[in-house]
């Protein structure tokens, strides 16, 4: 029984997955379980991309040892434990051990807590507590809930503090994760302190979940948005009043009744219909999947915002994966992010593959590669792996989410339509950026779409790319890319800016003479570039032609050139 918003035994399950089969045992359980510790171990070293990025290998060493030290006489359920506690040192959350139904084989708790308005709120609980559901919960058997988080934090995969909350939460109500973090006593009963008061819970068996008097917060909701998650529904879309489209993107997979190709036809052919001035995109329970699902949607996005219409990426704590990456691509299509931050970092390990242990059966999912969005798009430029925090911050409130309202869309309602984005001067101009702003410069002429590997067609400086390549005013990298997500040097914009008066005609005025006086020699490749554009006033005395420019300073180097 789902016994709060998110809670039940299928959480459980998703927050640490199902193994393949049964944990060893019999005389030689320790030989069988050093076998699988060894196994594990070699793997991770042998296919992580970088096991060690988090953690030094001496404390995986340590770790392993540690374990080895209680083979014997440890449970099958804590041997699991001990397992995924040696991959949370990775600090990956892709990287992790999928022991969802060894945990399910053990006691469950019958409360759950979830993160609203700053705090955690008791979201579950048994009929007789039910006057209490809605208070903060402060303590489980008085260890502080902050210390709670810090200890899962040695348990589970995750490399944020959103995921590691999230994580927290799915698996809060579990006897084996609590008794394993010293927070609990398996066979004990549990005391949940709220701001209300405290109560006790007995741990219950699966099976008996079914058959427990069990209340919920969500039983109180005076109603259900119109944008609430329709789970198992891949994407819909519907208009929300006259002014505003909403699109709900739940999975990052194609829809066998709906391919997304003729879901954008409809939803194109819906917003030509229609007098909009904002759609949103919401990723707020995307959990990922393939990222190149969404382009058709994306490529979209560029006409609307040059017809005015403001296009919103929702995100929130349950966006992850593939859906930060659709999240940052529509960034770079010229949308806005509005929301909360992610339990899915910005760059992140990912691109699972799997292997399975030889005695336990227990499956291991393992990352594969690194992915830096900020080799990619512009808006990745500068990010590590952290929460993907959106531009416009409106967190779900309790009291909202009771009345059955989204606090979030009933923002952009009110405010959506009229809301413009603060600039960015100090953020480093990049490649793409400047050749959409020589492209704009020039007119913004037809542009065939250029041929780099690395370039999004729904990019809003794509045309701009093609353009400044079709004229020559800029030019790829070895490897057929372009790199436009690369932050521009005072040498290379130099050499982008005469390319640009020569292609267009222009005859700036000569302010200096003889030759640059800089902090260092310019590249051989661009020493005439910057020496014209020192003539013509563009680089001051001293600078660094190596230097990184600012957006401010980009625009005001063309302004200067073309005023």
């Amino acid at each position: 029984m789902h016994i709060g918003t998110r809670l039940g035994a299928a959480g459980l399950a998703a927050a640490l997955l199902l193994p393949t089969g049964a944990l060893a045992a019999g005389p030689d359980q320790a030989q069988a379980r050093q076998e699988d510790l060894d196994t594990l171990y070699a793997a991770l070293q042998e296919h992580h991309p970088d096991l060690y990025a988090n953690t030094p290998q001496e404390a995986f060493e340590a770790k392993k040892a540690e374990i080895e030290g209680r083979l014997a006489e440890e449970s099958d359920v804590d041997f699991a434990l001990d397992l995924q506690s040696l991959v949370a040192l990775i600090g990956d959350s892709h990287t992790t051990t999928n022991i969802g139904s060894v945990l399910n084989s053990t006691g469950l708790y019958p409360f759950g807590a979830e993160w609203y308005d700053g705090s955690w709120v008791l979201t579950g609980a048994e009929e007789e507590d039910a006057a209490l559901l809605g208070q903060t919960v402060t303590a489980l058997n008085g260890v502080p809930m902050d210390e709670i988080c810090t200890r899962f934090g040695t348990l589970v995969s995750a490399d944020n503090p959103v995921k590691l909350r999230r994580q927290t939460e799915q698996l809060l109500y579990s006897e084996a994760c609590l008794d394993y973090l010293g927070i609990a006593e398996s066979g004990e009963p549990l005391e949940v302190t709220t701001s209300g008061g405290s109560f006790t819970v007995e741990a219950l068996p699966m099976e008996d979940f079914g058959d427990a008097a069990l209340s919920s917060l969500s039983q109180q909701r005076e109603s259900t948005p119109a944008t609430a998650y329709r789970k198992g529904t891949y994407y819909f879309a519907q208009s929300l009043d006259d002014t505003t489209y909403y699109i709900q993107f739940n999975q990052c997979m194609e829809d066998p009744k709906q391919p997304m190709d003729g879901f954008a036809a409809q939803v194109e052919a819906e917003l030509e219909a229609g007098d909009y001035r904002q759609v949103l995109l919401d990723l707020r329970n995307n959990g990922g999947g393939s990222d190149g699902v969404l382009v058709p949607i994306l490529m979209l996005v560029p006409g609307l915002v040059e017809e005015g219409v403001k296009v919103y990426g929702l995100v929130g704590e349950a966006t992850y994966s593939s859906a930060i990456i659709n999240a940052v691509e529509l960034v770079d299509a010229g949308g806005v992010l509005a929301g909360s931050p992610t339990s899915g970092s910005v760059n992140h390990f990912g691109s699972t593959g799997s292997f399975t242990l030889p005695n336990s059966g227990i499956r291991v999912s393992c990352s594969s590669k690194y992915i830096d969005l900020g080799t990619l798009l512009e808006a990745g430029l500068g990010a590590q792996v952290e929460p993907l925090v959106p531009t416009v911050r409106v967190e779900q409130t309790l009291d909202d989410y009771l009345a059955g309202r989204d606090t979030l869309v009933d923002w952009l309602l009110a405010n959506g339509a009229d809301y413009t984005a603060p600039e960015q001067p100090d953020a480093p101009l990049t490649r793409g950026r400047l050749a959409w702003m020589l492209w704009q410069a020039a007119g913004a002429p037809e542009a065939e779409p250029a041929p780099f590997s690395d370039l999004m067609p729904f990019a809003y400086y794509a045309p701009g790319v093609g353009w400044c390549d079709q004229t020559g005013v800029a030019n790829g990298v070895p490897g057929g890319a372009f790199r436009a997500s690369c932050a521009v040097t005072l040498e290379e914009a130099a050499q982008m800016l005469v390319r640009f008066v020569r292609q267009q005609g222009l005859t700036p005025a000569e302010v200096r003479s003889g030759a640059p006086v800089l902090a260092s020699d310019p590249a051989p490749w661009a020493s005439e570039s910057v020496a014209q554009a020192w003539r013509w006033g563009l680089v001051a005395e001293g600078a660094d032609p190596t230097g990184v420019l600012t957006r401010a300073q980009g625009e005001a180097l063309l302004a200067r050139l073309t005023s």
